[in-house]
């Protein structure tokens, strides 16, 4: 694979990332402002939204999983670079591979199940059990997006890897690896 193309799938994988940073954002602003009203309401009113614990669980899950790809894209997973940052050359390029690889393939069979469990919950018609009752398929296709994300994020990374690059930004240049 070429740096050019590896080039251009980093960028795709950079705006993915932008994108459902914004959106996981947006989840925690959501998940804020229905706390808030349902604190207020409660204390003001002496009513509940009866809906606000729901509805924050299901906006922690969606901020969570479209949040893996920006965390990736921004180097926060916990990594341990005792071995990696000793290593040098093919090693070192080794390493990255079967980290990217094993890396790609839990990810790969993580969103097959999620989304195999969206689909359920949809072609069953699974609600929760709550007042809203609201279709379990809709938080549960959030996981299996950010999963999907994550997937696409992983691969960029391999490309970029067997092209003969660092997949992190502020790693040392291509010559290094």
């Amino acid at each position: 694979m070429s740096a050019g193309a590896a080039r251009v799938l980093t960028a795709a994988a950079d705006r993915v990332a932008a994108v459902a940073g914004v959106i996981s954002g947006a989840a925690v602003v959501a998940m804020t402002v229905l706390v808030t009203v349902e604190v207020l309401s409660r204390d003001l009113f002496g009513r509940s939204t009866l809906i606000a614990d729901e509805m924050s669980g299901y906006l922690l899950v969606a901020l969570t999983f479209l949040g893996l790809a920006p965390t990736l894209r921004g180097g926060g997973f916990i990594r341990i670079d005792t071995y990696r940052a000793r290593l040098r050359g093919r090693g070192r390029l080794a390493l990255e591979l079967a980290i990217h690889l094993l890396a790609l393939g839990y990810s790969v069979l993580l969103d097959w199940y999620l989304w195999r469990l969206a689909l359920d919950a949809w072609r069953l018609g699974t609600t929760s059990i709550q007042v809203s009752r609201t279709p379990l398929w809709i938080p549960q296709a959030c996981m299996a997006v950010g999963g999907l994300l994550l997937v696409f994020d992983l691969l960029a990374r391999l490309v970029v890897v067997v092209a003969g690059q660092s997949p992190d930004p502020a790693a040392p240049a291509s010559t290094e690896i």
